[in-house]
C-alpha cells in the first residue's frame, strides 16, 4: 500500500460515546490549485479544475481504516466514506461507501478496515469535500481511528510455509 501524504484524513478524537464521529482532514474535490495545504492543516485540495472528476481515474479507490487505540465498551461501529458540501463534514453528507456494523469486539488495536469509495456516487454528487467518518453505537469509554484513502490493499497477513512452490 502507498500512502500519499495529501490523502490522509487524519484520526478521530477519542471515541466516547454513542455518535457519528468525522475524521479531521478532507480533500477538496473541486479546487483549482495542485496538492496544497492550507494552514490549518487539515484541508486537503486536489487540482482538478472546478468539477469533479474521476478521483480514481480507471482504478478503485479505498478510504483504509486503521484502528490505533482500541474500542472499548460499546455495541459496534460503522465506517463510511462521504462527500459534503461542509468542509468539516458537519452536515448534508452523501455516503459513498461504508461497511456495515462491525462488533467492538473485533476492533482492537490494529485492526483494519477498508471501504470501497464507490465511484458513480462520488461523481454524481456534485459536492466539494470528501471525508471519512465513524458511526458508533453504545457507550464506548476509548478508541481513536485513522483513516488514509488508498489505491490498493495490502494486508501483510499471509504467510506460506518455507519451501512453497506455485506450479
Amino acid at each position: 500500500m502507498i500512502l500519499d501524504k495529501f490523502n490522509q484524513l487524519g484520526s478521530t478524537s477519542q471515541i466516547t460515546s454513542a455518535a457519528t464521529y468525522a475524521l479531521p482532514d478532507v480533500i477538496d474535490l473541486q479546487s483549482s490549485t495542485s496538492y496544497v495545504a492550507t494552514a490549518s492543516g487539515g484541508l486537503y485540495t486536489v487540482g482538478q479544475g472546478t468539477q469533479n472528476r474521476d478521483l480514481g481515474s480507471g482504478g478503485d479507490l479505498y478510504v483504509y481504516f486503521s484502528v490505533t487505540t482500541a474500542l472499548a465498551g460499546g455495541t459496534n461501529a460503522t465506517f463510511q466514506v462521504v462527500v459534503s458540501n461542509s468542509s468539516t463534514l458537519a452536515s448534508g453528507n452523501i455516503v459513498v461507501g461504508e461497511t456495515g456494523p462491525i462488533v467492538t469486539g473485533s476492533l482492537g488495536k490494529g485492526a483494519q478496515v477498508a471501504v470501497r469509495i464507490n465511484p458513480q456516487l462520488l461523481g454524481s454528487t456534485g459536492l466539494q469535500y470528501l471525508g471519512a467518518q465513524v458511526v458508533t453505537t453504545g457507550v464506548h469509554t476509548d478508541g481513536v481511528v485513522r483513516g488514509d484513502v488508498v489505491m490498493d490493499i495490502q494486508d501483510g497477513k499471509r504467510a506460506y510455509a518455507s519451501g512453497f512452490t506455485v506450479a
